[in-house]
């Protein structure tokens, strides 16, 4: 018995299961290639953003360098002007302490100056308060020279008469003992010298010794 009609219409709707069955398949297959393409677009897109991102980072940093580097130059830098003023206070206050040091010493120097000015006037007066005194006596010491030379001058020009002085002797007591000879030499006897009316007497040994000469030579002419 051949088969009926709803034996044919069975087969025509597993066909058609079928057919949509690979169409799903289809389907899908698809959407997975096209999902596994989005995703490495998209790695790749932002592997470009990356190195876009880095190259702008340089060249923002570039930028900012050129510009400090301008601003270094004309004195605007904010970073120069901030250590110049370190710098400029450093300097000021290292003159300033060069500047007190320099008082220092110069008013020590003046105290000095002062001092030994003053001692260098003491030691002026002193030195020449004793030239002076030694000028004084040596001056002195001349004149008596000179008038003993004048004496002796005088008692020479003249006649003179050497006398000795001769001292007192007493005469000897009864019970007083004998005396022993001494045997040392007498002290020479004092000289008296005449001459216009006047008398000098020298002690012994302390005559000037032109006046001793011209007393050997009268001795000398009275022997003769």
């Amino acid at each position: 018995m051949p088969p009926g009609p709803e034996y044919y219409e069975e087969e025509e709707l597993e066909s058609a299961e079928e057919e949509d069955g690979e169409r799903s398949a289809r389907a899908r297959d698809s959407d997975e290639d096209t999902e596994d393409a989005s995703e490495t677009d998209l790695a790749k897109h932002e592997e470009e953003d990356f190195v876009e991102m880095k190259e702008q980072m340089y060249q923002d940093k570039l930028a900012s360098l050129k510009r400090q580097l301008q601003q270094l130059q004309e004195g605007t830098l904010q970073e120069y002007q901030k250590r110049m003023k370190k710098l400029d206070q450093q300097y000021k206050e290292r003159i300033r302490n060069a500047e007190l040091f320099l008082q220092l010493e110069t008013d020590q120097v003046e105290k000095n100056y002062v001092k030994e000015k003053k001692a260098a006037a003491k030691e002026f007066e002193d030195k020449k308060i004793e030239l002076k005194e030694n000028l004084i006596a040596e001056l002195e010491e001349k004149k008596k020279m000179i008038e003993n030379e004048k004496l002796t001058m005088e008692l020479t020009g003249d006649s003179m008469e050497v006398k000795p002085i001769m001292t007192r002797k007493l005469r000897r007591r009864p019970n007083d003992p004998v005396p022993i000879p001494d045997k040392r030499r007498k002290p020479a006897p004092d000289i008296l010298l005449q001459s216009h009316g006047r008398a000098v007497v020298f002690k012994a040994g302390v005559l000037p010794a032109s006046l001793s000469v011209v007393l050997y030579r009268k001795e000398d002419e009275m022997r003769c």
